[in-house]
């Protein structure tokens, strides 16, 4: 799933194409994504809508249109977008498509269906919806800190690990950058999260920080089907120094990497030098 790095990539690439841009028209070409696709709604609420701003909020992104109208887009397991000239038939799995003022289109491509386009009327429709209001604080932001985060480990029973995927604690982090800023760290991934200390909190926080990024200076990670609006791949896979190295040296200290796995998610980690 792309992770916030990745979701960043895009948003940045989205609003060098797309900003100024005036959506003429909407298509759809299947009847649901993770949600349905109410393509009359879609309709009455882009055409002729000017996009204004897209920005992230965790693995969301939000394109605010004018006249008070708004798309929360969720790029799922394997969704991407590209940037078409609108003569181009849609291709397989190109499943929405918002046709613009300047010849060319912007689609949505989702091959197993696990993402989200969904319009909003802002003025008279709940906004933020609750996908964006149980969000917790974004991790590059001075609301993400070492205070924050002790306080909201105290007294919690489940792996540091998997609470750090709790999109409720820090919106955005995955499983990628979680076994990374685990081992960069050095806390042990299985550790119980109210057992972590505010100067291993304090860690945690910077090398959140620090790698999420770096990794969006690299255009985020392609483990898989990842690849940016411009067809691109992310370039991080190359800096990874627990994920997917199952059995090879430490970078640090040459033990094995050992793998685990928590709530259905495979962690990666050092033994010998995450405690």
């Amino acid at each position: 799933m792309p992770e916030l790095p990745e979701v960043e990539t895009v948003v940045r690439q989205l609003e060098r194409h797309l900003k100024t841009r005036t959506i003429l028209g909407v298509e759809t070409h299947i009847p649901r994504l993770r949600k349905v696709l109410d393509v009359d709604k879609l309709t009455a609420d882009c055409t002729a809508r000017r996009i204004e701003r897209i920005y992230r909020r965790g693995k969301y992104f939000v394109v605010d249109l004018s006249g008070g109208t708004a798309l929360l887009m969720h790029l799922g397991m394997s969704g991407s977008c590209r940037i078409r000239p609108a003569s181009e038939a849609a291709a397989k799995h190109e499943h929405v498509v918002f046709t613009l003022d300047n010849g060319e289109s912007w689609r949505f491509s989702d091959p197993r269906r696990f993402g989200v386009v969904q319009s909003f009327r802002t003025q008279v429709e709940k906004w933020p919806p609750p996908e964006l209001a149980s969000l917790g604080p974004e991790p590059l932001t001075d609301q993400f800190d070492a205070a924050y985060l002790f306080g909201a480990t105290r007294k919690r029973k489940p792996a540091i690990k998997p609470f750090l995927l709790d999109q409720r604690v820090v919106a955005g982090v995955g499983n990628i950058y979680a076994s990374e800023l685990l081992f960069r760290a050095g806390v042990r991934p299985g550790r119980a999260a109210g057992r972590v200390t505010r100067r291993e909190c304090a860690r945690m926080v910077t090398a959140t920080k620090e790698i999420l990024e770096e990794a969006i200076a690299a255009g985020g990670t392609t483990i898989d089907t990842y690849q940016n609006v411009d067809g691109e791949a992310g370039r991080f896979d190359r800096q990874l120094q627990v994920y997917g190295r199952t059995g090879e040296p430490c970078v640090t200290c040459a033990s094995p990497i050992k793998q685990q796995v928590h709530t259905g998610r495979s962690t990666f980690y050092c033994p010998t030098c995450q405690s």
